[in-house]
């Protein structure tokens, strides 16, 4: 578990880099097709779309992190990371024994969640992403000081195992990364 020195570090560099990124590329490659939704039939994510996404999922962890500290029971924390209306699986918070069904089904859930906040986020111009994409960040790291180094240590049980609370900070950025590494090949390819 990193340290909440170098989870700071994590995030101010994930930060720079995803900034950098977005705000490097052209009006244009902002907005051509970069990767294919994982939801069949919808359109492609542009760059923008990724970004937007970004900042859901750091909201996403940020609620996830604050029913921790406020110490909501394991079922209770694990039932918010499903989608609502989703029927929970037999073996929650360990991927790797759900059903290959409870497995499709989680993945389209979750790509139909992901979907839909893209979709309203459509049309939102670069500058009010980039802004929430900062108020977002702003607001982890005022979370993140709340938490004791103890509670950083402490695991928060989530969809794919038990990670501790300070993986899930510093987990942003490597969700961030992976985005762009997915932004850059899509165009490679020329989805």
């Amino acid at each position: 578990m990193p340290t909440r020195a170098e989870i700071l570090d994590t995030l101010a560099a994930s930060q720079t880099q995803v900034l950098a990124f977005f705000q490097g590329l052209s009006p244009e490659d902002l907005e051509r097709p970069a990767t294919a939704s994982e939801v069949p039939g919808a359109a492609p994510w542009r760059a923008k779309d990724h970004f937007a996404h970004l900042v859901k999922s750091e909201r996403n962890i940020q609620r996830l992190l604050r029913r921790t500290l406020a110490g909501d029971t394991r079922d209770v924390l694990l039932r918010l990371q499903y989608p609502l209306g989703m029927e929970m699986p037999g073996n929650p918070g360990n991927l790797s024994e759900l059903t290959p069904e409870e497995q499709k089904r989680l993945g389209m859930a979750v790509a139909n969640v992901n979907q839909t906040y893209v979709n309203e986020h459509h049309d939102d111009s670069m500058e009010m992403v980039a802004a929430d994409y900062l108020a977002a960040r702003q607001e982890t790291l005022d979370l993140l000081q709340q938490f004791t180094d103890d509670q950083l240590a402490a695991l928060v049980p989530t969809v794919i195992g038990d990670q501790a609370a300070g993986d899930l900070f510093a987990g942003r950025a490597g969700h961030a990364a992976q985005h762009i590494t997915w932004i850059e090949e899509g165009f490679r390819q020329g989805v």
